[in-house]
């Protein structure tokens, strides 16, 4: 499908939406390379987010088992943040998380761009993101 633009907040259908909207994101500061589709060990895609901008860092919590995980290096920055739910505009909690990474070269992460799409209303958005320092940083891609 094709992002809708048409009103007050950007919409999509599905993940691809998604993907193309942290990419359309990006592309003026650090531009996301690959993005990576949330998907809990359950097999399902539908995710509550709690972030904290501040310190950079997201946790996912599944829709359907309630598995939390972190992402990328969150974990390491936790115990610091005064994490908060995200809701889209019109105050929905469940969404698609799509995780946009930025490389320094092929095998280095650089920044680190939250995504998502509302279960409910298709709203597009993205809550935080955070930039990454330090080497090997690779693994970051997988901790989605």
């Amino acid at each position: 499908m094709a992002i809708d633009t048409s009103g007050k907040w950007w919409r999509g259908t599905d993940f691809h939406d998604l993907t193309e909207y942290v990419k359309r994101l990006t592309a003026e500061g650090y531009p996301a390379e690959h993005v990576v589709q949330a998907v809990c060990r359950c097999g399902q895609t539908r995710f509550r987010l709690r972030v904290d901008p501040d310190e950079g860092c997201a946790q996912r919590i599944c829709a359907t088992c309630g598995a939390a995980a972190f992402i990328g290096d969150s974990d390491d920055y936790w115990e610091d943040a005064e994490p908060k739910l995200v809701r889209c505009p019109y105050k929905h909690t469940v969404f698609e998380v799509g995780v946009g990474f930025s490389m320094r070269d092929p095998h280095e992460v650089k920044w680190v761009t939250v995504g998502y799409r509302c279960a409910t209303c298709g709203v597009l958005g993205s809550p935080v993101d955070w930039k990454i320092d330090y080497s090997p940083s690779n693994h970051l891609l997988t901790l989605v």
